[in-house]
């Protein structure tokens, strides 16, 4: 196993400059993430991420007051997706509009509300004690500490693609269907961690045809290396190991993601959101989300295909570089 970690960390070719900052972004993304979690509770630091998750991408695609005001719609739907759990119907039919909101965005530019239809989903799902003004208050906090970092640190802005009316809006509508059945089918029968079906859903099924393959390939692959190594890590040490662990697969997470190589950013993000599983449920938090994220990615390819398969071959995606 040495050998072949060390084959990985050779083959991944990552400068000491991006480990260097991956690890002062661990660290900065980490310290408040744990310090919330310690002084305010689970809840909290669910919404420290969503705020992360919501605010990556304009953060590194807007400018800072741009991104700042994106991010109060954004904190509103993490107020109203927590205020609709417990309500099947209800939630379902918010996320549906949410992914439905998704549309305007990509014509303007690819990927900017990409992150806002996960966190609708996994917050009217997410058991716990979640208020909705709390929730709002600190995903506001984490979104503008994320703008923080990207203009301290000098982030260049991600070249993005347009993508047309005609792929947009298709695609926001059976991703609108699918991930509204998905939450309403995992709280109706309470599925545990079934919130991660939509998770991966949301993540994966893209307007463009190319990238949702790709993706799903990829994010499968990640997820069952993520599940092992989680699963080794779990088992084979002790807790203090594995706290030092995880900060190790959120630095290469982090440098992954710099480097764009997608599927090992997924092989160190799986054991990044496992290992935080409370002691002695890793091995069972690990299986559940294996599972929910293969069903996921299979749904999204299934969609890629039926979009594929109806795709209207005079309509083009624009570049304009």
């Amino acid at each position: 196993m040495l050998n072949q970690a060390t084959e990985l960390w050779v083959e991944s070719k990552i400068s000491r400059k991006v480990l260097a900052v991956s690890a002062v972004l661990t660290a900065l993304l980490a310290l408040p993430f744990l310090g919330v979690l310690w002084c305010v509770g689970v809840p909290g630091a669910v919404a420290l991420g969503m705020g992360f998750l919501a605010g990556t991408r304009p953060a590194t695609t807007l400018s800072p007051r741009d991104a700042a005001l994106l991010a109060v719609p954004t904190a509103l739907t993490g107020a109203v997706a927590v205020g609709l759990q417990g309500q099947p119907f209800v939630a379902a039919c918010f996320v549906a509009l949410i992914c439905l909101m998704v549309a305007p965005a990509e014509i303007r530019k690819q990927g900017l509300l990409s992150g806002v239809p996960t966190v609708a989903a996994v917050l009217v799902s997410l058991p716990g004690d979640f208020h909705p003004a709390t929730t709002a208050g600190w995903m506001m906090v984490g979104s503008l500490l994320l703008i923080g970092i990207a203009v301290v640190a000098k982030f260049p802005r991600v070249p993005t693609r347009v993508v047309d009316p005609a792929h947009a809006w298709r695609h926001a509508i059976v991703m609108a269907v699918a991930a509204a059945t998905v939450v309403y089918v995992v709280q109706y029968f309470g599925i545990p961690h079934g919130y991660w079906i939509a998770v991966t859903l949301t993540v994966v099924l893209r307007p463009l045809p190319d990238i949702t393959r790709a993706r799903g390939r990829q994010r499968v692959l990640g997820t069952v290396g993520g599940v092992v190594l989680a699963l080794v890590l779990a088992t084979a040490f002790p807790g203090w190991a594995v706290t030092i662990a995880l900060a190790v697969c959120m630095t290469l997470m982090i440098s992954y993601a710099l480097l764009d190589d997608y599927l090992r950013q997924v092989v160190f993000l799986t054991p990044s959101v496992v290992l935080l599983a409370p002691a002695g449920g890793a091995e069972l938090v690990a299986l559940e989300r294996a599972v929910a994220t293969l069903t996921g990615a299979f749904l999204a390819g299934a969609l890629a295909l039926f979009l594929v398969q109806t795709d209207d071959p005079g309509v083009t995606v624009e570049n304009p570089g």
